[in-house]
């Protein structure tokens, strides 16, 4: 009866320390380390030693004890008043040196990352100023194409006039071989006529004299 009537008063104890506390995270006071008990009183056994800083997530807070869970899921009591809801200075301070390391890496890589972008930058001027020259070689060599161009064009039409010209020459020369073995020809025709008149002059002379001879050889046979 005696340890029944014992057991009803623990759970009381039980029921009003537990009067639900907002779950929430607290740290161990970064002065000292503190004890975990198996219950809410110093008349419980010590059942893990919990380090300054440690983060501890509350499950309920009565009569001065909190009780918590460790990161490593292990349940128990500690004093309240040894518990802070921002975490330890050393741990903040530790905190802030990790993040001071990590922006210090990300500000070297964001350096290197700022040197590759000038050092592309200085790549992309050189490109482009090698590129505006060639453009402008290019440029050049189209004006020359397009006089080179222009120029055999107008060799084209003159070796055409030329052609035509020769064309020309040729049937002229042509014609003229044409009419200079006409007129060869009628040369020649007037060479012959001539000399078949002159010839003729020649006889209406001569034989007129053959004539007068006999005729004077007949009277004298008389």
């Amino acid at each position: 009866m005696r340890y029944k009537n014992g057991l009803i008063a623990g759970l009381i104890g039980l029921m009003m320390f537990s009067t639900a506390a907002t779950a929430a995270t607290r740290y161990v006071s970064d002065e000292l380390s503190i004890n975990m008990r198996r219950g809410p009183g110093t008349g419980y056994r010590i059942s893990e030693l919990l380090n300054a800083g440690e983060r501890l997530n509350t499950l309920s807070e009565a009569n001065g004890w909190t009780q918590v869970r460790t990161s490593d899921g292990t349940t128990g009591y500690v004093l309240t008043r040894f518990l802070s809801e921002q975490p330890a200075a050393r741990t903040r301070i530790a905190s802030m040196q990790e993040q001071t390391e990590q922006f210090k890496k990300e500000n070297e890589e964001l350096k290197q990352q700022l040197e590759e972008v000038r050092s592309g930058s200085q790549e992309l001027t050189e490109t482009k100023s090698a590129l505006q020259s060639e453009n402008e070689d290019l440029k050049q060599r189209l004006q020359q194409l397009r006089e080179t161009s222009a120029d055999a064009v107008r060799i084209s039409n003159e070796n055409e006039k030329f052609r035509e010209e020769l064309l020309s020459m040729r049937s002229d020369n042509e014609r003229l071989r044409h009419e200079n073995a006409a007129l060869q020809s009628r040369r020649d025709g007037m060479k012959i006529g001539a000399l078949i008149m002159i010839g003729g002059i020649i006889v209406g002379l001569v034989l007129p004299l053959f004539r007068r001879k006999r005729k004077g050889s007949s009277w004298d046979s008389l």
